[in-house]
């Protein structure tokens, strides 16, 4: 009797203690077909079952009084197809956007790992995400959720808001130059009757034990309302190659060139006929500069056409092709979905995937 009365007890305690908490996610997956040309002519080509980047997370809130509220949140991702890509953090709990923090009048003020202003802008980078050329990989690969950060958000007024992001390196007494590799974002919006400006402003400090800083601006603008989105995207960077994720390790996780500086552009076009929303995106990065010299033939070009067929609210299915090109001394490593081809093909001149996905928010 005392063990059911126990069991009774404990199976109610998760009701009252989960009253506030609110469990939401995205689960993704997709069928695709990857292949790739380098500069000599090599060929190489998988089918593949990937994960489109699925996750899960608990948030809530607690009211304070006086208009203040407690936030917190634990998001983490998850792989559907059961593989983690090499240095990933998938499978990593709390490994995306995860804090506590304070809301009010003044806006909010969170502490954890949290977006910066670049992955804020969604509104360009529609197609579900593999790492193939069936998404604005390249273009995004700016934006991050900085680790050890603190981020401000001012309310809104008049459709306009900012963000301001601090994140500590937290390796100054352990980098070979005793200085921490810190990072600032700012973030500027302005959004009213479905047009948009986004700009977001990245630096990070002493890059891979150098006394170097990799900058990235990024500007995004369009309009989305009444089922039509038009975005149009425009990206500098300072230190970073096309194939180089500025936060893929948060101290020395690529060759960092301080010298080399890129320019980009890229433009999403979707329109929802029904259930029903056919969708283009073009990107375009130009030749790199290296200490001021062009160089040539390290240019990029993109472009991915699909359509999304929603089967409710919440469920729809994805099919798109996505094509890169490369210069031939751009120097691309591809990297395909859980790294099919990291490190065994460099020089990509060309890749193609094609896919079928699909997706579910709850």
């Amino acid at each position: 009797m005392n063990k059911k009365l126990i069991a009774l007890a404990i199976a109610t305690l998760p009701a009252a203690a989960l009253a506030d908490v609110t469990l939401y996610g995205r689960l993704a997956a997709g069928v695709e077909h990857d292949s790739v040309k380098t500069v000599d002519g090599q060929k190489l080509s998988q089918n593949n079952v990937e994960d489109y980047l699925s996750w899960i997370g608990f948030k809530g809130q607690e009211d304070l009084g006086n208009g203040l509220k407690a936030l917190w949140q634990v998001e983490s991702q998850v792989s559907l197809d059961g593989t983690n890509p090499e240095g990933s953090s998938v499978g990593r709990f709390a490994s995306r956007d995860s804090f506590v923090g304070l809301a009010g009048d003044f806006g909010k003020i969170r502490l954890g790992k949290l977006t910066n202003a670049q992955r804020d802008m969604f509104d360009l980078d529609v197609w579900n995400n593999s790492n193939g050329a069936n998404a604005l990989d390249i273009f995004k690969r700016t934006a991050a959720r900085p680790n050890n950060a603190v981020r401000y958000d001012s309310p809104d007024f008049a459709g306009f808001s900012a963000s301001v992001l601090w994140g500590s390196g937290e390796n100054k007494n352990t980098s070979a130059n005793n200085k921490s590799s810190d990072v600032v974002n700012v973030g500027l919006t302005y959004r009213n009757a479905g047009f948009f400006v986004q700009y977001g402003h990245d630096q990070r400090k002493n890059v891979a034990d150098t006394n170097t800083k990799g900058k990235a601006d990024t500007l995004e603008a369009g309009y989305a309302a009444n089922g039509l989105l038009v975005s149009v995207g425009l990206q500098r960077t300072t230190g970073y190659d096309w194939d180089e994720y500025a936060y893929y390790n948060e101290t020395t996780g690529f060759t960092f060139n301080p010298g080399l500086k890129s320019k980009e552009a890229a433009l999403t076009v979707a329109y929802s006929i029904g259930a029903i929303t056919p969708k283009l995106s073009l990107a375009k990065g130009w030749d790199q500069k290296l200490d001021g010299q062009k160089l040539a033939d390290t240019d990029y070009s993109q472009w991915i056409v699909g359509a999304d067929y929603a089967l409710s609210k919440r469920t729809k299915l994805t099919l798109a092709h996505g094509q890169l090109r490369f210069g031939d001394n751009a120097g691309y490593s591809v990297q395909s979905g859980n790294n099919t081809f990291a490190g065994i093909i460099d020089d990509v001149k060309k890749q193609n995937t094609t896919s079928l996905s699909m997706e579910h928010w709850f």
